[in-house]
């Protein structure tokens, strides 16, 4: 397609790293009762696109046990990443609780 932007053709390459990043952060999240339903937002810049993950926040949750939280989710999604070849992509993933 000689009309495709630098945006679409990284949403195109991201588009399995997002898939198997999606389903390895609902799936680790579900450990933790102190946050419910997560969300994606997409948000474009110039050339790539920033993945927001956003988790709801449960009622009587402490800012120190939803940090905890966060740290752990964080370094469990940087070493998935690393090791399923998908660093790209997580350098675009935000995260936040």
């Amino acid at each position: 397609m000689k009309n495709e932007t630098k945006l679409s053709k990284f949403q195109k390459e991201m588009e399995p790293a997002k898939e198997i990043y999606t389903k390895e952060l609902e799936n680790f999240a579900k450990k933790y009762d102190s946050i419910g339903k997560m969300s994606l937002r997409e948000e474009p810049d110039i050339d790539t696109m920033d993945y927001i993950y956003s988790f709801e926040k449960l009622n009587g949750t402490t800012t120190e046990e939803l940090d905890q939280i966060l740290l752990e989710i964080y370094d469990h999604m940087e070493e998935f990443s690393k090791q399923n070849g998908i660093n790209r992509f997580s350098q675009n993933a935000i995260i936040w609780l």
